[in-house]
């Protein structure tokens, strides 16, 4: 049976993780530091935004990519892509959650509002009933080989282990906030109060407790894509720290927060880089006033069709399919074979998200 947090305040000993605390502190300093001075806001955090539910829905079996997301983006019509709803609904729920996060607490109907956002249009039609709710049967938690590994609290006890997890969310005290997190993360997917959508609910409170907890000044951190590196052994130290202590549990979580730290840090290093190059070509040889939100559309939307950019520089689709084929002369982009609806793709930047 789950034990209460209350019973496993002394279930872990800072020494046996200080080191792994401390350096990923300091990753943590460095990249909070590099972000309030960068010039690209507006650019870079679209893209870890989708770059993390990409990543918290490959942990769960969800495969896509981000060139994926993207081409949905520019379709004329509405799509039935459960994965491109998905990362959208990730978006909105990460959006939501800060908002609600700058004047108020965490909260059962915060969570639960979180979920049904995220599971919108996803989850399986028979469990649509389920939506932001807490689940009304006992649940099981089973490894690849559907093998019962772990037995979550009963349905009947899912409000009152919740209850103490909030408290615990929402009071102020003396221990670090990255143990916080850690201790957090293996409680919510312990109770797992969902029927489905538990893995991606509790990613994401990951990244939304750190904000809240002011540990970050701005909901940029997100650590599905470092989790999704060793997904069994991830899976594995949860489970250990249902039944020993939390402190191999921690140790792995700091270890992968000063990982994602350094692959946002470099990410950010090579952004920069892709960027000043990519708007220095165009200044040289794109002879329009439009060259700057030529770049910020290449930035922001690495998918681009001739109607997309027509729309958003208010310049004729002919004029928009000129730009377009500059750029491809120049390298910069690359087309398909399409005769109509012809898409052109940033390479660069659809393989920088995919590599780092």
């Amino acid at each position: 049976m789950l034990a209460f947090l209350k019973d496993r305040m002394n279930d872990y000993t800072v020494v046996s993780f200080i080191n792994e605390l401390c350096e990923a502190s300091k990753y943590l300093g460095v990249l909070e530091a590099k972000i309030n001075s960068y010039h690209f806001e507006k650019i870079l955090i679209p893209l870890l935004r989708k770059k993390e539910a990409i990543s918290s829905m490959q942990i769960e079996g969800t495969q896509t990519t981000m060139s994926d997301v993207f081409e949905e983006e520019i379709k004329a019509q509405s799509t039935a892509d459960k994965a491109a709803i998905e990362v959208q609904n990730h978006t909105k729920a990460l959006i939501m959650g800060v908002e609600h996060l700058k004047n108020n607490d965490f909260s059962h109907d915060f969570i639960k509002e979180l979920h049904r956002i995220m599971l919108t249009g996803v989850i399986s039609p028979k469990l649509q009933d389920s939506l932001g709710k807490y689940k009304t049967k006992d649940n099981k938690i089973v490894n690849r080989a559907k093998t019962v590994i772990f037995t979550p609290p009963s349905y009947t006890q899912t409000e009152e282990y919740m209850d103490e997890l909030i408290a615990y969310m929402n009071k102020e005290d003396d221990a670090n906030p990255l143990v916080k997190a850690a201790i957090i993360h293996s409680q919510f997917e312990s109770i797992h109060p969902f029927d489905d959508g538990n893995g991606r609910v509790g990613r994401l409170l990951i990244s939304l407790y750190l904000f809240k907890s002011k540990l970050i000044n701005f909901p940029f951190f997100y650590i599905s894509e470092a989790f999704g590196q060793e997904k069994t052994i991830y899976y594995s130290k949860l489970t250990d720290s249902r039944n020993n202590t939390f402190d191999e549990w921690i140790r792995f979580f700091l270890k992968k927060c000063v990982i994602q730290a350094k692959i946002h840090i470099n990410y950010m290093d090579s952004l920069d880089e892709l960027y000043k190059k990519t708007k220095s070509t165009l200044e040289k040889v794109l002879n329009s006033p439009k060259f700057d939100a030529i770049t910020e559309c290449l930035f922001t939307q690495p998918v681009l069709t001739s109607a997309y950019l027509s729309d958003k520089l208010g310049v004729t689709p002919g004029q928009a399919k000129r730009y377009l084929d500059t750029l491809q002369d120049l390298h910069i982009l690359q087309s398909d074979d399409r005769q109509r609806y012809k898409r052109y793709f940033f390479i660069e930047l659809l393989d920088l998200a995919y590599r780092l």
